[in-house]
């Protein structure tokens, strides 16, 4: 199991009447092998030195079906 984390801001209020940033956090727990795999490994290593993060997410357009 991966817990993902989105962080959301939202910068309407302070573009606008100039409020404060509201930041809010969404969690999602997904299985995927090959992310789990990748991570795992990562600390793996004998000298510790070596992580991965995740960074961020795309939203890929699918295609148009006929």
């Amino acid at each position: 199991m991966i817990r993902l984390i989105v962080r959301i801001d939202d910068a309407t209020m302070a573009a606008h009447v100039g409020g404060s940033v509201q930041t809010t956090f969404r969690t999602f727990d997904i299985e995927h092998p090959e992310i789990k795999r990748l991570l795992q490994a990562s600390g793996k290593k004998p000298d510790q030195y070596c992580y991965a993060t995740l960074v961020g997410a795309e939203l890929i357009k699918e295609p148009a079906h006929d």
